[in-house]
This record gives structure tokens, C-alpha cells and sequence, in this order.
């Protein structure tokens, strides 16, 4: 009858998952002074510079958005995928804001995953449209 127990009990870790996000530090895209940063500038050069680093984007016309994925870690047992979203910031603080998380899905409990997340795309990301002279990536605070 132990048995029973013991392996219903282990049966039931086994099934059982979890979801863990951390979040990278949120950023603002603010244009260079002279010209204002259209939304599908923006948009298409995201999308082609996260698609050339191994993501996914999707861009939804109805409200000024872009999402990219990219899967970090796929294995049988855990999978992790960062997320990079682009949307509209508020009128006075800045034009769009940038964030990014990884999401951890699996049998990996969440105490063994660190809760620290930098994505160094997003860096480079920021760096490219600083280089060009189209926008400058401010933390926010």
C-alpha cells in the first residue's frame, strides 16, 4: 500500500509544472531631436534586426505593437523563451517602450531558475538605433 503512495506521489511531480518570468529592465525609445520616429520605421527595423538574431515577430496593425519570441531552451522536460515587445509609451514620458522577459515553462521549480534576466539583444538592439542616429534607449526608473 506504500508503494501506492509513493509512486502516485512521484507521479504527481512529475506532471505537475510551473511557469517562472523574469523581466529584463524596461526601456524607453525616444527620438533623436530632429526627426519624429514613425511607428512602422520603428516596427520594420525591429522586426528585421530580431528576425536576423533568431526571433519571431509579429506586429498587430490595429494598435501599434510588435512582439518578437525567441526559444532560448527547448528540452523535453523545461522550456525557455524570451519575449521582446515594442509599444507605445505615454505621451510625456517617451515614445515607445521597450521590454523584455523570459518565460521558463516546465519541471524545473522555480527556486533552481534565476530570477536575473538581461537579454543582449535588446542591447544591441538599442546600440544599432543609437549607431543610426534614429532613437537613443533610456531606462526607466
Amino acid at each position: 500500500m506504500k508503494k501506492q503512495y509513493l509512486l502516485l506521489s512521484l507521479m504527481s511531480v512529475l506532471v505537475s509544472g510551473c511557469t517562472n518570468v523574469a523581466s529584463d529592465i524596461v526601456r524607453n525609445i525616444e527620438p533623436t531631436p530632429l526627426p519624429h520616429l514613425e511607428p512602422s520605421v520603428l516596427f520594420s527595423t525591429a522586426s528585421d534586426f530580431f528576425a536576423q538574431a533568431g526571433y519571431q515577430c509579429t506586429a498587430d496593425e490595429t494598435f501599434p505593437i510588435i512582439n518578437c519570441t525567441k526559444e532560448l531552451r527547448d528540452l523535453y522536460i523545461h522550456q525557455t523563451t524570451a519575449v521582446v515587445e515594442i509599444s507605445p509609451g505615454d505621451e510625456k514620458a517617451a515614445e515607445y517602450i521597450l521590454l523584455s522577459e523570459r518565460w521558463d515553462e516546465g519541471l524545473i521549480p522555480g527556486e533552481f531558475i534565476s530570477g536575473r534576466f538581461s537579454n543582449e539583444d535588446v542591447a544591441s538592439f538599442c546600440c544599432y538605433l543609437r549607431e543610426e542616429g534614429r532613437a537613443v534607449c533610456r531606462t526607466s526608473s
